[in-house]
């Protein structure tokens, strides 16, 4: 009776080997899709920030404080449920 099962174990081995291959792939994927989509946003937000903090540098009184504002609005865009509106 153990000999018939070898086959079985060797085949049941064999499909959970390829599982782990196909869940690790599927990883992989999601992983670069993941970073594909996060550079561009890093990109954008670091251009975002750097050309807030020149309006800062530049203006003063009210208008220094709109551009405070938009920065603080700005940080608070890395949150999920938070949309920022730049210019």
């Amino acid at each position: 009776m153990l000999i018939l099962n070898l086959p079985f174990v060797a085949a049941v081995k064999m499909t959970v080997n390829w599982l782990y291959l196909a869940i690790g792939l599927v990883a992989v994927m999601a992983l670069i899709a993941l970073v594909a989509v996060f550079i561009p946003w890093l990109h954008d937000f670091r251009h975002e920030l750097k050309y807030l903090n020149i309006e800062i540098g530049r203006s003063e009184g009210r208008e220094q404080k709109h551009w405070i504002k938009r920065r603080r609005r700005l940080w608070l865009s890395i949150l999920p449920f938070f949309h920022y509106h730049g210019h």
